[in-house]
């Protein structure tokens, strides 16, 4: 009984171990990725979500004179931004 225990006890601790090594690993990864951050800016001119790529990178480029724009998802939901770099 206490040896099933221990095993037990032994894979919940390796999987949570395991869980917190890949969310770490996810969220240096998506910093990696992100390593314009500086260069990106929520745009100023989009009102409302943004769904429509074209419509923002358009928006970026003329309004805003970035090189170019996207909607990413924001904590909000869908947001259009700004690349300046």
């Amino acid at each position: 009984m206490a040896k099933s225990q221990f095993q037990y006890a032994a894979f919940l601790a390796l999987f949570v171990f395991f869980l917190i090594v890949s969310t770490d690993m996810q969220v240096a990864e998506s910093r990696n990725s992100r390593s314009n951050i500086g260069c990106e800016k929520s745009s100023v001119t989009w009102s409302g979500p943004c769904f429509d790529t074209d419509g923002c990178n358009n928006q970026c480029i003329n309004w805003e004179h970035a090189i170019h724009g996207a909607c990413h998802m924001d904590w909000l939901g869908p947001a259009c931004y700004c690349y300046f770099c």
